[in-house]
């Protein structure tokens, strides 16, 4: 038990349970971006390669909401402050 309350004490004292909530918030604004972009570049290519936007609906709506995502992230602020 005491090698289990030395690492909390030390994950504690290293300052990581702060900063992990903060790494979080980043990645998860940075992938719903990256996702959004991407959903929307593949949407595009399936329209201009079958040239029907049947096939390509599901790219769109995942690209819509995935941009809702990342509109909903950057207003709650999960960026990083500098960019």
């Amino acid at each position: 038990m005491a090698t289990v309350t030395g690492l909390s004490n030390r994950w504690h004292e290293s300052g990581y349970d702060a900063e992990l909530p903060l790494r979080i918030r980043h990645f998860v604004w940075l992938s719903t971006g990256m996702f959004s972009a991407a959903a929307l570049a593949l949407a595009f290519l399936g329209y201009l390669w079958t040239r029907t936007f049947a096939d390509a609906a599901s790219n769109f709506l995942a690209s819509i909401v995935s941009g809702a995502m990342f509109g909903l992230s950057s207003v709650l602020n999960f960026g990083p402050t500098d960019a």
